[in-house]
């Protein structure tokens, strides 16, 4: 009986272990299982605070500063950017001045202007001087290489400005001409690949004067651009050679990889075409403006 007893209780016994065996098998399982769903949850809430932190980090990168697009220009290119005594933006003026200002306010932001020299336009871009360059820029394969263009807003061509009794009927007469042109243009790029000799200057209308004081014969410059100088000065006009001089697109440049900013440019500018307002503005400005 004893015997009996003993086994029966060594049987309970074992049953007792394997059942405490078995519960802690299902412990072990739900505490892993538990570990399982909250590294999940936390990978899965570690992604989500990543993929935020790049996206504020994208909108950041975007510009400068924040609320701001820093646009970088030349202001000796009337009618599209000049200095007067009242602008759109501080003492700035002109179309491009004006679409600048209207981009950044319609995006909720503020725009600011970065006045420099032409050619450093580009290194500034890349430097992160400015955000944006707005100058009647040109898109060239060359400057392709090393920005991003928008949506071009303007198209223009080379023309030459002359004297009224000047002899100078096309491109080829300019051979034995003294030229004329502005720095880092378009204009000097053209000249330059007919081979012909000329003299450069930082400012259109330094060049313009060289003509209207007789020092040269013919300023090659952008079609708006001469426009508005031979309407403020008495005794020029303007001479076209569709066959010598192609025409351009003028667009705003940002530094290369930055999409965000490029995408709300485009979508600014494409809306501004569709409505008319950009050749409003060219109205506007070449008709109504005096430069000062």
């Amino acid at each position: 009986m004893k015997k009996v007893t003993k086994a029966a209780a060594l049987v309970l016994t074992m049953a007792m272990m394997v059942s405490t065996l078995v519960a802690c098998g299902d412990s072990a399982d739900a505490t892993t299982d538990a570990a399982n769903t909250e590294t999940t949850a936390s990978d899965d809430a570690a992604a989500e605070t990543a993929g935020t932190e790049a996206e504020a980090s994208d909108t950041t990168a975007m510009t400068k500063t924040e609320g701001v697009i820093t646009f970088g220009t030349n202001a000796e290119f009337p009618p599209f950017e000049f200095v007067a005594s009242s602008g759109v933006i501080d003492q700035y003026d002109g179309i491009d001045m004006a679409i600048a200002k209207q981009i950044a306010e319609e995006n909720g932001m503020t725009a600011a202007v970065e006045n420099m020299e032409f050619d450093s336009l580009l290194i500034a871009l890349q430097n992160g001087q400015i955000d944006a360059a707005i100058a009647g820029m040109t898109v060239t394969e060359e400057r392709l290489e090393s920005v991003d263009f928008s949506t071009p807003y303007y198209t223009a061509t080379q023309v030459m400005i002359v004297k009224e009794d000047s002899d100078i009927a096309s491109a080829a007469d300019m051979a034995d001409k003294k030229i004329c042109v502005v720095q880092g243009y378009t204009g000097e790029i053209c000249v330059k690949d007919m081979g012909y000799p000329y003299e450069a200057f930082k400012k259109g209308t330094e060049a313009v004067m060289e003509l209207v004081n007789g020092k040269c014969d013919v300023v090659v410059i952008d079609s708006a651009t001469a426009q508005k100088y031979i309407s403020d000065n008495e005794g020029l006009k303007i001479v076209e050679d569709s066959a010598a001089f192609e025409s351009e697109e003028y667009a705003i440049a940002v530094k290369k990889g930055n999409t965000a900013l490029l995408d709300m440019i485009n979508k600014a500018i494409e809306a501004k075409l569709a409505d008319g307002t950009i050749s409003e503005l060219g109205v506007k400005y070449t008709e109504e403006t005096t430069i000062e």
